[in-house]
């Protein structure tokens, strides 16, 4: 049967076929551009999480390293008070260097160079 009707639905039929295939194609490759770009958005994910975790390590170091620094600035200030203090002045030189008060005879010991040559040697190597 070769008539004009077979042959325009066998026309019907290949054109759906062929629009059939492009549709296929067509969703094929949305969804492979969708795959790709959000497998790239988890992966920028990932990435951002792992930043953020060693900028949370870096700021726990600083905060520490911060509290350290404020130690030391509270143990600074109480020194430049106490040298602010005669008393305490006076009294630090007679201890390290050995002065004295008019009428005052120092007596050094032998264990007391001994325990002095070690603090200067501790001194030494901490410099």
């Amino acid at each position: 049967m070769d008539n004009q009707y077979v042959r325009s639905t066998e026309q019907r039929k290949a054109a759906q076929r062929k629009a059939s295939f492009y549709v296929k194609r067509r969703m094929l490759l949305l969804c492979i551009a969708a795959v790709l770009i959000f497998g790239g958005l988890i992966i920028n994910i990932f990435d951002k999480k792992k930043e953020l975790a060693e900028r949370e390590k870096v700021e726990v170091a600083v905060a520490q390293r911060l509290e350290e620094v404020k130690q030391d600035q509270e143990i600074l200030h109480a020194q430049v008070k106490k040298l602010e203090d005669d008393e305490y002045i006076l009294k630090l030189a007679r201890k390290e260097y050995f002065l004295s008060e008019e009428g005052e005879i120092i007596f050094t010991m032998p264990s007391d160079k001994k325990e002095k040559n070690e603090q200067e040697e501790e001194k030494n190597a901490d410099e």
